[in-house]
């Protein structure tokens, strides 16, 4: 096994990147993505069960629009806060401590969420789930990075996002059957098992670094100043949040659209199900693709049809319709997504990849806060409806918003990344 395996520094003053050996377990890189693209996409299972369940299990507890928006953005609040320092100490440390401690503590919190009975409970509840969160998938992603050899960086991320997806994409399914057949606690003791099997599996397979290892050098971690102020970053930074900010309208607001229209639980489910399933499946091709051509043309075009998707939700009505528009939805953040990604890795192996991992997924946490309070507002004096009229507004405005940050961004710049 080669020696880029997990990034370290060699010293906690020292901003100095070490690039640390894994002990010999006959894994190639290819070998380690599919382990973690496994343990990554149970786990996501889990998370995918209870998602479509907690704004519907926050009203059961007496929660009005703005407490289910605050609700929400308590997950992502964490997010934002932790993803930084979470990546920055990944950068540190190596990747496989933080993952697997996210692993265990996904377990324990299933158990908060059926001792939660008040809504300020869930709300603390959530808050620590979305804690525990960026110390996996941010993370994971970083190592998928580290370990992609050159031009394939598309592949690699698109590949461990597909994994991702496909558990989020089955997760609302199962979480629907599984309410309407068992009840809300059997999905969140469901997310707790998952979240604690995959926990084994990665302590037994998942490499973690040698420290008597050879090591070779590496460009150093760039501080957070010029990663903040780097103009690539910031339009990385700012297309997320804005696609979170709209798309959230859906995730967070789409299952009380459909208590409006009779549809149940399963086939909520479905339809997110599906809308997921299509990000996913569209992931590896896409992320070839992002490895050959620009990718900012792909960004453009994927953002806009998903904006033109979430807008036109509350002009249609039924199962059917409402499906469709999710479908359509998938396929333009299916192109997208891949495409942000490569962009993101090129910058992060020239800065630190879980530096920049956890800045740009803070920016679509960010959004993920902002969506649910606004929409919650929204709800409140202007109704469901315009929820997603905003939503799609905030979409497209992120793809016009990229176009700018990233005009001088081509091919040809691709592994020279000026700020």
């Amino acid at each position: 096994m080669g020696d880029r395996i997990n990034l370290h520094h060699t010293s906690g003053k020292s901003d100095k990147v070490k690039i640390e050996k894994l002990p010999s377990n006959g894994l190639s890189p290819a070998g380690i993505l599919i382990s973690l693209s496994a343990a990554v996409g149970v786990v996501m299972i889990g998370l995918g069960i209870i998602w479509p369940l907690v704004p519907v299990y926050a009203v059961q507890l007496g929660a009005g629009g703005l407490q289910v928006g605050i609700i929400i953005a308590s997950f992502n609040l964490a997010r934002t806060l932790f993803n930084p320092l979470a990546g920055r100490l990944s950068d540190r440390w190596g990747r496989k401590p933080f993952i697997a401690a996210g692993l265990l503590l996904y377990a324990l919190i299933s158990v908060l969420y059926i001792m939660a009975t008040r809504v300020e409970a869930l709300i603390l509840v959530r808050f620590l789930h979305g804690f525990t969160s960026v110390l996996v998938g941010p993370v994971a992603m970083a190592l998928a990075a580290d370990i992609a050899p050159p031009h394939r960086l598309g592949r690699y991320m698109g590949t461990l996002n597909m994994a991702v997806m496909l558990g989020l994409g089955a997760g609302p399914v199962l979480g629907g059957i599984i309410r309407d057949l068992f009840g809300m606690a059997a999905a969140f003791y469901t997310m707790g098992g998952l979240a604690l099997i995959t926990f084994v599996g990665v302590m037994a397979f998942l490499p973690g670094s040698d420290r008597s290892g050879t090591s070779v050098s590496k460009k150093p971690v760039s501080p957070l100043k010029s990663l903040l102020s780097h103009r690539v970053v910031q339009g990385i930074f700012l297309l997320r949040f804005f696609v979170a900010a709209g798309q959230g309208s859906v995730y967070a607001f789409l299952p009380l659209l459909a208590l409006g229209m009779r549809l149940s639980s399963s086939q909520v489910g479905i339809i997110l199900g599906a809308n997921i399933f299509l990000i996913a499946l569209l992931q590896r091709v896409c992320g070839d693709l992002a490895d050959r051509i620009s990718p900012i043309r792909m960004i453009i075009i994927g953002t806009f049809i998903s904006g033109l998707a979430v807008a036109g939700m509350p002009f249609v009505d039924g199962f059917t319709l409402v499906l469709g528009l999710n479908i359509l939805m998938g396929i333009g953040n299916g192109i997208a997504m891949p495409a942000g990604f490569v962009i993101t890795g090129q910058l992060g192996k020239e800065m630190g990849m879980g530096s920049i991992m956890g800045i740009t997924d803070a920016g679509w946490s960010l959004g993920m806060i902002v969506s649910p309070i606004l929409s919650g507002i929204i709800m409140d004096t202007l109704g469901l409806p315009s929820i997603f009229l905003t939503g799609g507004f905030l979409i497209i405005t992120g793809t016009v918003l990229i176009s700018f940050f990233l005009k001088d961004y081509g091919d040809t710049k691709r592994d020279s990344f000026q700020g």
